[in-house]
């Protein structure tokens, strides 16, 4: 078959980036011996990104995700949930945190025979990459470098697989099965990254891409297809298990808020019952102080009308003993009965001051009762219109 080929392979399997200590044996590969004394631009040279790998890698997860990461976190109300830092995140979670794709043009038989053309491909490795970057740019690349010391010049290009449109967890993750589908994996990097690298080959070496050989997938050998298959497949189970889990989650914090609504509602029950409960035994208290008082009351209501009907009585008899008194100022010298009309006002004066002192009781007695309301009126009104009859009767008798 005429023609050079084209290969763009995706990192699977034992060459996934799922922790920092293989991203980390990634960089010692890709930038071996790179600013040591053994290092030769003419064979290892930088197109993308720093000497520094990994830190490359951070950067990408800071210019990518820490906006997500921000309006996540402001989400959770428990701190245990919330993300400090998305890149320290995810390596922990034994999943591609990058990705790397190894693009090579041209077999080790070509480069045997045309070794001179080497030269030429620093830049079209340049230009390749900024055709998959253009193509796929929610694959951020983060560093990329060529290999011209090994058979065959080929290019590393590590970077961040950037996946949108999350409902659950943060909006923006790193996913590598959202990123290179099926649809990626065959029409971005054979079809159209071939046909790209096909054009350039063409006017730089004089050659052209040969096509896709039948009976390779994508490019992939047959196990490379059944492991992308499987990490396929195993990204969608996690991805399920992980909404699962964000589910339970949400249901367990719904059911410990329900607890804690219950419990502050029985207790809140709890005092209400008590609350009840003092007020009904005050109540009771005062029903059984207002018997008691009404009691007194009704006591000192039978006294009161008794010195009423005393008081009126005596106060009759003085009366009586001053008229005594004028008609026997023209009697003579009758000393027994001037000594009696001198009992009767001596009698009258004591009378008098003992009805004062009797009236000032009475005063106070009605001031206290007016201190207590039964059935929304005081006593006082209670008490009155229960003897005011009674005392007037009593007067009207005394007056006849």
């Amino acid at each position: 078959m005429e023609g050079i080929s084209f290969t763009a392979h995706v990192s699977n399997k034992k060459s996934a980036i799922t922790s920092k200590s293989k991203l980390a044996g990634v960089a010692k590969h890709n930038l071996r011996k790179y600013k040591s004394e053994e290092y030769s631009a003419d064979n290892i040279f930088l197109i993308y990104g720093t000497d520094n790998l990994v830190h490359d890698v951070k950067a990408v997860y800071h210019q990518e995700f820490d906006e997500a990461v921000k309006v996540y976190n402001e989400n959770q109300s428990r701190a245990d949930r919330k993300i400090e830092d998305y890149f320290e995140h995810v390596a922990n979670k034994e999943q591609d945190m990058a990705v790397e794709i190894i693009i090579q043009v041209g077999d080790r038989a070509y480069w045997q025979e045309h070794c001179e053309n080497k030269v030429f491909m620093r830049r079209i490795y340049r230009m390749l990459l900024e055709e998959l970057q253009y193509q796929l740019p929610q694959f951020v690349v983060a560093n990329a470098v060529v290999h011209m010391d090994e058979d065959s010049p080929h290019m590393h290009v590590v970077g961040v697989p950037v996946g949108t449109g999350y409902k659950n967890g943060m909006s923006k993750q790193v996913s590598k099965r959202k990123v290179f589908t099926k649809e990626v994996l065959s029409i971005v990097l054979q079809d159209k990254l071939r046909a790209f690298a096909n054009q350039k080959a063409e006017i730089v070496l004089g050659e052209q891409i040969r096509e896709k050989s039948k009976g390779r997938n994508y490019d992939l050998s047959v196990m490379e297809y059944k492991v992308l298959k499987e990490e396929i497949r195993y990204d969608d189970l996690k991805e399920q298990a992980d909404e699962k889990q964000q589910e339970n989650q949400m249901l367990e914090r719904e059911k410990k808020q329900l607890v804690q609504e219950y419990d502050t509602l029985s207790m809140r029950v709890a005092v209400k019952q008590m609350d009840y409960e003092e007020a009904d035994k005050r109540v009771k208290e005062a029903n059984e102080r207002a018997d008691r008082i009404e009691a007194y009351i009704k006591t000192q209501s039978d006294t009161l009308v008794d010195l009423e009907e005393k008081t009126t009585k005596l106060e009759r008899k003085a009366e009586i003993a001053e008229m005594v008194y004028e008609m026997a100022r023209g009697s003579g010298g009758n000393e027994d009965l001037r000594d009696k009309l001198i009992d009767v006002m001596y009698e009258n004066e004591q009378l008098k001051a003992e009805n004062s002192k009797l009236r000032e009781t009475l005063n106070k007695a009605y001031d206290f009762m007016k201190q207590f309301v039964v059935d929304g009126r005081n006593l006082l009104e209670r008490f009155l219109e229960s003897i005011g009859q009674v005392i007037e009767k009593v007067r009207d008798g005394f007056r006849r």
